[in-house]
């Protein structure tokens, strides 16, 4: 006694396509989706170590905005970052006296950086912020 027939073979066969054509969609969503957010992690801890390694420059006794610059922009560089933007509070470090508290602001826009560019990070903004105080 036959049990499965040819037609009931070819309705399983199109039942695993449907299930296939709907679930595709959702599989390729959640894979792009843990990139994008894995990607703007990965933007977020490099805009710290950004604006750690300049703020550990500017602090320094005779440290320089020029300084910073450099060991900010081996960081940027290192990382591969676009449109990165850094910000001193004073403008000039080298004008803070001893005590002083020194701030190094790394920001770079997401969607200049980010994997998808028409993704949930567009028009935002990743940005950290570094507090020492001068020697």
């Amino acid at each position: 006694m036959k049990i499965a027939s040819k037609n009931s073979n070819r309705f399983r066969r199109g039942v695993a396509t449907v299930e296939f054509a709907v679930c595709l969609p959702i599989i390729v969503l959640v894979v792009f989706g843990s990139i994008e957010a894995a990607s703007m992690l990965f933007l977020r801890q490099a805009m710290i170590q950004t604006a750690y390694e300049g703020a550990k420059v500017a602090i320094l006794h005779d440290g320089t905005n020029a300084e910073a610059n450099a060991a900010t922009e081996s960081v940027i560089r290192g990382r591969n970052l676009r449109d990165v933007t850094i910000t001193y509070d004073p403008l000039d470090v080298s004008d803070a006296r001893p005590g002083d508290v020194v701030r190094v602001t790394a920001s770079v826009p997401g969607d200049a950086n980010s994997f998808i560019p028409f993704g949930p990070f567009k028009n935002k903004i990743v940005a950290a912020e570094a507090v020492m105080v001068k020697e």
